[in-house]
Protein backbone atom coordinates (compact mmCIF):
# COMPACT_ATOMS: atom_id res chain seq x y z
CA UNK A 1 0.00 0.00 0.00
CA UNK A 2 1.17 3.82 -0.44
CA UNK A 3 1.92 5.77 2.28
CA UNK A 4 -0.23 8.48 3.44
CA UNK A 5 3.02 10.40 5.14
CA UNK A 6 2.42 13.94 3.29
CA UNK A 7 6.31 15.42 3.74
CA UNK A 8 5.89 18.84 5.60
CA UNK A 9 3.06 18.07 7.21
CA UNK A 10 2.97 18.11 10.94
CA UNK A 11 2.67 14.97 12.96
CA UNK A 12 -0.45 13.97 13.81
CA UNK A 13 -1.48 13.78 17.37
CA UNK A 14 -4.47 12.21 17.73
CA UNK A 15 -7.15 14.54 19.92
CA UNK A 16 -6.09 14.94 23.75
CA UNK A 17 -7.71 16.99 26.01
CA UNK A 18 -5.64 20.16 27.12
CA UNK A 19 -5.60 22.87 30.08
CA UNK A 20 -4.18 26.08 29.16
CA UNK A 21 -2.78 28.28 31.67
CA UNK A 22 -2.30 31.85 30.25
CA UNK A 23 -2.97 35.13 31.89
CA UNK A 24 -2.88 36.96 28.70
CA UNK A 25 -6.18 36.55 26.47
CA UNK A 26 -5.05 37.22 22.70
CA UNK A 27 -1.76 34.56 23.75
CA UNK A 28 -5.00 32.48 25.22
CA UNK A 29 -6.61 32.48 22.55
CA UNK A 30 -4.35 31.96 19.91
CA UNK A 31 -2.96 28.90 21.43
CA UNK A 32 -6.75 27.77 22.30
CA UNK A 33 -7.69 27.86 18.41
CA UNK A 34 -4.59 26.64 17.15
CA UNK A 35 -5.33 23.36 19.12
CA UNK A 36 -8.60 23.48 18.63
CA UNK A 37 -7.93 23.25 14.77
CA UNK A 38 -5.87 20.28 15.38
CA UNK A 39 -8.92 18.31 17.07
CA UNK A 40 -8.19 18.81 20.84
CA UNK A 41 -9.99 19.78 23.11
CA UNK A 42 -8.99 23.07 25.16
CA UNK A 43 -9.96 24.90 28.56
CA UNK A 44 -8.12 28.09 29.26
CA UNK A 45 -7.62 28.88 33.12
CA UNK A 46 -5.84 32.35 33.82
CA UNK A 47 -3.99 32.12 36.72
CA UNK A 48 -2.53 28.77 38.30
CA UNK A 49 -4.95 29.04 41.13
CA UNK A 50 -8.04 28.80 38.74
CA UNK A 51 -5.79 25.96 36.76
CA UNK A 52 -5.45 23.57 40.03
CA UNK A 53 -9.14 23.63 40.54
CA UNK A 54 -9.83 23.13 36.97
CA UNK A 55 -7.15 20.34 36.60
CA UNK A 56 -8.35 18.29 40.08
CA UNK A 57 -11.90 18.84 38.09
CA UNK A 58 -11.11 17.69 35.12
CA UNK A 59 -8.82 14.93 33.35
CA UNK A 60 -6.76 16.24 30.88
CA UNK A 61 -3.96 15.00 29.05
CA UNK A 62 -1.58 17.54 28.79
CA UNK A 63 -1.52 21.24 30.60
CA UNK A 64 0.25 23.67 28.98
CA UNK A 65 1.18 26.78 31.29
CA UNK A 66 2.70 29.99 30.70
CA UNK A 67 5.80 30.41 33.16
CA UNK A 68 4.78 34.34 34.05
CA UNK A 69 1.19 34.57 35.78
CA UNK A 70 0.19 36.28 38.45
CA UNK A 71 0.46 34.96 42.27
CA UNK A 72 1.58 31.46 41.39
CA UNK A 73 4.26 31.48 38.37
CA UNK A 74 4.26 28.21 35.99
CA UNK A 75 6.74 26.52 37.44
CA UNK A 76 5.39 26.60 40.98
CA UNK A 77 1.76 25.51 39.18
CA UNK A 78 3.67 22.43 37.60
CA UNK A 79 4.91 21.62 40.83
CA UNK A 80 1.68 21.61 42.79
CA UNK A 81 0.54 19.38 39.43
CA UNK A 82 3.41 16.92 39.82
CA UNK A 83 2.72 15.99 43.41
CA UNK A 84 -1.18 15.04 42.28
CA UNK A 85 -0.43 13.65 38.75
CA UNK A 86 3.81 12.93 38.28
CA UNK A 87 3.08 11.50 35.11
CA UNK A 88 1.11 13.96 33.71
CA UNK A 89 2.81 15.88 30.49
CA UNK A 90 3.71 19.86 31.14
CA UNK A 91 4.20 22.32 28.58
CA UNK A 92 5.95 25.59 30.02
CA UNK A 93 5.91 28.37 27.27
CA UNK A 94 7.62 31.44 28.55
CA UNK A 95 9.82 34.39 26.66
CA UNK A 96 11.99 34.07 29.44
CA UNK A 97 14.06 30.78 28.11
CA UNK A 98 17.56 32.01 28.85
CA UNK A 99 16.66 32.75 32.65
CA UNK A 100 14.94 29.84 33.79
CA UNK A 101 17.31 27.21 31.94
CA UNK A 102 19.98 29.28 33.55
CA UNK A 103 18.91 28.92 37.11
CA UNK A 104 16.43 30.72 38.04
CA UNK A 105 13.80 27.92 37.97
CA UNK A 106 14.44 23.96 37.86
CA UNK A 107 12.76 22.72 35.02
CA UNK A 108 12.70 19.38 36.01
CA UNK A 109 9.25 19.70 36.65
CA UNK A 110 7.75 20.25 32.94
CA UNK A 111 8.55 17.85 30.26
CA UNK A 112 9.48 20.45 27.58
CA UNK A 113 10.07 24.49 27.68
CA UNK A 114 8.51 26.39 24.07
CA UNK A 115 9.85 29.46 23.53
CA UNK A 116 7.79 32.98 23.03
CA UNK A 117 6.84 33.50 20.41
CA UNK A 118 6.17 30.39 18.92
CA UNK A 119 5.23 29.02 15.79
CA UNK A 120 2.26 26.36 14.63
CA UNK A 121 4.26 24.25 13.57
CA UNK A 122 6.51 24.51 16.90
CA UNK A 123 3.32 24.48 19.12
CA UNK A 124 2.41 21.11 16.96
CA UNK A 125 6.22 19.87 17.47
CA UNK A 126 5.80 20.24 21.03
CA UNK A 127 2.92 17.56 21.06
CA UNK A 128 4.73 15.70 19.23
CA UNK A 129 7.54 15.60 21.52
CA UNK A 130 5.62 14.96 24.99
CA UNK A 131 2.85 12.51 23.18
CA UNK A 132 6.18 10.69 20.82
CA UNK A 133 3.73 7.01 20.22
CA UNK A 134 0.39 8.71 19.96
Amino acid sequence: MPSTHQPGLAHRIPPKRILVVEDDPVAAHTIRTILAVDGHTVEVAQDGEQALVRFSAGDYDLVITDFKLAEMDGMELAAAIRQHSPAKPIILITAYTEAIKGGLGKVSNVDLVLRKPFSVAELQAALGKVFPSS
